[in-house]
């Protein structure tokens, strides 16, 4: 189970496809799983499901609603430490292996930016993801 909670949270950084719903690797079951922690980040941090669409629409705005909110999902499954640097064996290790590569490329290029503090650097991180790979772009 831990598992599926690890791989919708690379959804958030690596995985992101631009269409009307998730990849079709993520399944419902683990949309499900992933439920409460993102009720809980989206209710700390006031993210809404249209901030959240906006983003999947290739609009990532500097807004602590969402960018804190990243980070409170990275953080609720371990895959950044207190300062948002990724825990890069975890994430990618949970990725399917056709995805493998390009995460270590992102990762090598997007996690290493830095920010003002743990949500600017969810921000700086992902809108590298978003100028490199808008293909691979998708939040939960």
């Amino acid at each position: 189970m831990m598992q599926g909670f690890l791989c919708v949270l690379v959804v958030l950084s690596l995985v992101c496809l631009v269409r009307a719903g998730p990849p079709d690797w993520i399944s419902a079951e683990i949309l499900e799983m992933v439920q409460s922690d993102k009720g809980r980040c989206m209710a700390e941090h006031g993210t809404t499901e249209a901030l959240i669409d906006d983003v999947n629409k290739g609009n990532l705005p500097n807004d602590k609603a969402i960018t804190c909110y990243m980070y409170c999902l990275f953080e609720a499954f371990s895959l950044v430490d207190d300062e948002a640097n990724i825990e890069v064996e975890m994430l990618v290790g949970f990725l399917p292996e056709h995805m493998q590569a390009v995460a270590n490329e992102l990762i090598d290029v997007c996690a290493k930016l830095d920010g003002a503090d743990v949500c600017d650097k969810m921000y700086v991180m992902a809108k590298c993801v978003m100028e490199k790979r808008p293909d691979l772009w998708f939040m939960l």
